[in-house]
């Protein structure tokens, strides 16, 4: 891998990732199109962006890590479960919030949950923002707490931010062991289940 990734970017991926999320909201939003395929398009433009910042940076496909082994595999998809299966616990348990209740389950808002979210969200916070912290000298543990700082202010509410602290850290270890794609599996499997859950809950409720 390359090492002339500038520090900035730490700070810079978290930036366009907002602004490229706000400006595709509005956007789509001022073409009068439907929640969903809005949102999809959306997600999918953000994404693209943080695409086009990863790949400058000497983060290419020999950065990822996608030769994973099973073990790896499966550790990072359970590592995902846990992870939502504590956010759940969480907020029923700190905010009394109905966890059963779930938002329509369409294919364009499962395709941006389960994929499209989570892979822009680690290019940019475990791939681009981790990155250039532990390449200008930040030992990995301060690294990793500064990127996952970065990740839960995304969150704007107390308790969901707690959480995506957590989770930020936990997603950086995987990254740091395994690469990204590591990372990349255990955050789509934990925003899958919690759809999963929520529809168990809700078929109990």
């Amino acid at each position: 891998m390359g090492s002339d990734i500038s520090l900035r970017y730490a700070f810079i991926a978290p930036a366009l990732f907002g602004i490229s999320l706000l400006a595709a909201g509005l956007i789509t939003l001022a073409a009068g199109l439907p929640d969903d395929v809005a949102h999809t398009i959306s997600s999918i433009f953000v994404l693209l962006v943080m695409v086009s910042l990863y790949r400058p940076q000497g983060l290419g496909i020999d950065s990822l890590g996608y030769s994973l082994g099973l073990a790896a595999v499966l550790s990072a998809i359970s590592a995902g479960i846990v992870l939502q299966a504590v956010s759940i616990g969480a907020i029923a348990l700190l905010s009394k919030v109905d966890t059963a209740a779930t938002a329509a389950i369409t294919l364009p808002y499962l395709f941006r949950l389960a994929l499209i979210d989570p892979l822009a969200e680690e290019l940019c916070f475990r791939g681009v923002s981790l990155t250039a912290l532990e390449r200008h000298g930040l030992p990995f543990w301060a690294a990793n707490l500064v990127q996952a700082a970065l990740f839960a202010a995304f969150h704007f509410n107390i308790v969901q931010s707690a959480y995506a602290l957590v989770c930020g850290l936990v997603l950086g270890g995987l990254r740091q062991r395994d690469g990204i794609v590591s990372s990349a599996i255990a955050h789509c499997t934990c925003n899958l289940s919690g759809v999963i859950l929520g529809m168990i809950l809700a078929g109990v409720a």
